[in-house]
């Protein structure tokens, strides 16, 4: 497989913005099956990593993760899928902070 980056790489990327946009959740250690690797994906331009976040179940959302897409040829965070199947980008200008918060922080952190 030829790729940008590693899997350790697409880990810090994921964790770093994890950190950066207060997202929920846990990068499971079993980065084989929590992180992959496909050569193209969805609307991404190249290849990606997709990182699995697990958060805790809750009535609203569909499964008890989301997916932090990573493009591989950038090194960057393209967009995250959230638990429902939905596109969402914290890091856009469209989408407000409250909306974010709303969606996305836990009560208890």
């Amino acid at each position: 497989m030829d790729t940008n980056i590693t899997l350790d790489t697409a880990l810090s990327v994921a964790q770093d913005y994890k950190s950066k946009y207060k997202l929920s959740g846990d990068i499971l250690e079993n980065l084989e099956r929590t992180i992959r690797f496909y050569s193209e994906f969805d609307s991404v331009n190249g290849p990606v990593w997709l990182v699995i976040v697990s958060i805790e179940p809750n009535d609203f959302f569909a499964e008890n993760e989301y997916t932090i897409v990573i493009s591989d040829k950038e090194a960057a965070v393209k967009y995250i899928i959230d638990p429902n199947g939905h596109v969402f980008c914290p890091h856009s200008e469209t989408t407000t902070e409250e909306e974010f918060d709303e969606i996305w922080n836990d009560e208890d952190d």
